[in-house]
């Protein structure tokens, strides 16, 4: 990473480093990521075919001709028709909406009810978040001289259908910025395009609200144009003058001047999506586009009585599913699970296949019986497109559609022991190597007093978060467990006080926890750090995303390569006697150590393979002492009480400020991070932290560089850097991790 990047981002180093993950490596590209004003918007009119719609429905609205918008009852179908009606309503056109039942009419253009509509005498018809796929109904609303406008973002097919204008960008090229949009996103644009050609002074801001609800519910990847239609929905939304959104919102008990993306995907989407899934979706869109306030107020309490429900009727199926799995272990040795059952609700089962999934690492279909079909819901993991795999096996399926991660299926209900061992191999061919037991990636490890509002606030600049742009994964080593508590009506979830070996304390929430079993041992944290505002009390909360316990009370060192003898010498009263005494024992032997201890020997950078180590400065981190036992691989390692290491933030920046001359004088200001680190016996974050203060002094420009090197020159800085208290702050926490660490070190054979 630059020291530009890095100067202009500021604040804690993680988020500059989430960003150059992300690709985000020059200061434009990470302005244009944190800042929506800074994003240079893409033209609607790249999206093949807007340019032919644009006309034709500038024609309709001329001339008054009914246009009927064709939705879908999912959250991204509910707010792409929403949108586009409340779009085409205010330039005039003559509009109406029909979204599909669930029961009965399904995903996509149900032929009979399209007929039903044709027989009304309209002259226009535009699908929303549908329609990529249904060529014979396309083709029978052409037939009727009724023209057909697909806006739709799911998978192409080989060929397109014979619509007037196929709008999806998926017809755009990988990398593409539009390409990662929404039926909701796709939707906007278009009507963006509309206004613009009709050189209408109203806009379309009053639409991002709609926009953003549902690219947090569709789970949009969110990138390049979805991410910036996502900050300014965001934006919008918190000031939203729209009658069912502010009822909705009042529901949620969500304050919307703090409204979040996990507002929207906790509180606001599983509202909308109970009503689609468990009842008719058109009253969603009557709820998001009604000016009437009453009407807002009684169809959002109508939407959370149905999200009761589905609570209900979730937790049945989940623990239907989990006695099945127990009573069958075999059904988890499928790469799929696939389960039924005839009294299942079909409007539930992908979020409960969701939950499995998760739960299982693979992909799982839950599918509802009834008569001599089955139709469901399959959701997948990282890695495996279920999609794909459901058309490797679609002669055995009535009817499917989906995307990657999501999709939703019928089949002869004699056929279901069949498909599940054919969509199981369908997903081992495509992902061989898919893990029983995934790695979970660590954007950084923490420790306990590091943790602030300042820090989570710091952190919150990379938001909003989701799909291609999770939260950061955060490590802390070394806890155990004070107490717990469950939470909700039903206690499924839990809050852990923990408290690590310095005495310090924090809250973590584990939602969804369940029956899980608690850490009797010491463990190590992985978690999500966030602003909690919960009854207007703010505080940074963690959220548990996994925990590994810890064997030992003392950290073990589990990734040695090879056994080894251990000869325990602390406490001896004569240390270096007896480390004279060692090596005319093992003429194999090397000895370690690091800082000011004036003795001979190697520090971490000149290590080198030897039958014994001699320990004489203890690791400061369990990464150098798996480092150095790679290079050395010790049969035997021997253990002495070295001289005492600088424990203190003073004691080490005045040691590094010795070094500092030093290099400056004898080596004309050039050095590396990993040899400061072993010249001060502490971790290069240490070190990197320390350059830093020095460099706030005005006196000394430290450039580090992307490789470790450092170039340390006399005069005043000429990069930005985080303010001293943020970096006093970071550095004490390092050092006091490494007390720890060393405090508490012993090697395991």
């Amino acid at each position: 990473m630059s020291e530009d990047l890095l100067a202009f981002v500021g604040g804690h180093p993680m988020v500059a480093e989430r960003l150059v993950k992300l690709g985000m490596t020059d200061i434009a590209s990470a302005r244009s990521f944190l800042d929506s004003s800074e994003y240079k918007t893409s033209s609607p009119f790249e999206l093949p075919d807007v340019e032919g719609a644009v006309d034709r429905l500038d024609r309709a609205i001329r001339t008054s001709e009914p246009v009927l918008i064709w939705g879908d009852f999912d959250v991204d179908g509910q707010t792409a028709t929403a949108l586009l009606y409340s779009g085409l309503k205010k330039l005039g056109a003559n509009v109406q909406y029909h979204v599909p039942l669930r029961h009965g009419e399904g995903h996509g253009i149900y032929l009979p009810r399209l007929r039903d509509w044709l027989s009304r005498g309209i002259g226009l018809m535009i699908t929303c978040d549908t329609g990529i796929t249904a060529h014979e109904s396309v083709d029978v609303a052409q037939g009727s001289d009724v023209d057909v406008i697909i806006t739709d973002h799911h998978l192409l097919e080989q060929t397109l259908p014979r619509a007037h204008s196929v709008i999806n960008p998926m017809r755009l090229p990988d990398g593409h910025k539009l390409r990662d949009l929404p039926g909701v996103g796709v939707a906007y644009q278009l009507i963006a395009a509309l206004t613009s050609s009709a050189s209408s002074a109203q806009g379309t801001d009053d639409l991002l609200d709609l926009v953003a609800l549902g690219i947090v519910a569709d789970v949009a990847k969110q990138t390049n144009e979805t991410r910036y239609l996502l900050q300014r929905g965001i934006e919008m939304m918190r000031v939203t003058s729209r009658p069912g959104l502010r009822a909705l919102l009042e529901m949620a008990e969500i304050d919307p001047l703090e409204l979040d993306e996990t507002d929207i995907g906790f509180g606001l989407g599983p509202r909308l999506n109970a009503q689609g899934r468990l009842s008719d979706a058109k009253d969603c869109v009557e709820l998001l586009t009604t000016t009437d306030a009453a009407r807002a107020q009684e169809l959002a309490g109508q939407l959370e009585s149905l999200n009761a429900r589905r609570k209900l009727e979730s937790k049945m199926i989940e623990d239907s599913a989990e006695y099945m799995l127990e009573r069958d272990p075999s059904l988890l040795e499928y790469a799929v699970i696939v389960l039924s059952y005839p009294g299942w609700s079909g409007g539930v089962a992908g979020i409960v296949a969701n939950r499995l999934a998760e739960t299982w690492h693979k992909p799982v279909v839950l599918l509802c019986e009834e008569g001599d079909q089955a139709f469901g819901s399959a959701r997948s993991v990282h890695g495996v497109n279920i999609t794909q795999a459901l058309h490797e096996c679609r002669d055995l399926l009535l009817k499917f559609g989906g995307h990657s991660q999501a999709a939703g299926m019928t089949l002869r209900r004699d056929d279901i022991f069949d498909f599940r061992r054919r969509v199981s191999q369908a997903v081992r061919a495509q992902a061989p190597d898919l893990a029983e037991e995934p790695t979970l990636d660590i954007d950084g490890y923490i420790c306990l007093p590091e943790i602030s509002l300042d820090f989570a606030a710091d952190l919150r600049r990379l938001a909003p978060f989701g799909n291609g742009n999770p939260p950061l994964t955060l490590a802390t080593r070394d806890l155990r467990l004070v107490r717990s508590r469950g939470l909700g009506r039903r206690r499924d979830h839990l809050e852990l006080l923990v408290e690590d070996r310095a005495g310090n304390r924090q809250k973590v929430f584990w939602w969804n926890a369940g029956n899980a079993e608690l850490p009797e041992s010491r463990f190590d944290l992985a978690c999500t750090l966030r602003i909690s505002r919960y009854k207007g009390r703010i505080e940074p909360i963690l959220e548990l995303i996994d925990l590994r316990p810890i064997a030992s009370e003392e950290i073990e060192v589990d990734s040695a390569p090879a056994q080894f003898v251990i000869e325990d010498h602390r406490g001896h009263h004569d240390p270096q006697s007896k480390l004279a005494e060692m090596l005319g024992l093992y003429h194999d032997a090397i000895v370690w150590r690091e800082g000011g201890a004036g003795i001979e020997g190697l520090n971490r950078n000149e290590l080198k393979p030897a039958g014994t180590l001699i320990i004489w400065t203890p690791p400061p981190g369990p990464e150098e002492w798996s480092a150095a036992l790679e290079i050395v691989k010790p049969r035997r390692l021997v253990l002495l009480d070295g001289d005492p290491v600088e424990t203190s933030l003073e004691s080490f920046l005045q040691r590094l400020g010795g070094l500092i001359k030093f290099v400056i004088g004898s080596r004309l200001g050039r050095t590396t991070l990993d040899e400061l680190a072993a010249a001060t016996a502490q971790r290069t974050g240490a070190v990197r932290y320390g350059l830093m203060l020095y460099g706030l002094s005005g006196r000394l420009s430290v450039n580090l560089r992307e490789d470790g090197s450092v170039m340390i020159e006399k005069g005043p800085s000429s990069h930005s850097l985080p303010n001293r208290e943020s970096l006093e702050r970071l550095l004490r926490n390092v050092i006091d991790e490494t007390v720890a660490y060393r405090r508490n070190w012993k090697p395991q054979q």
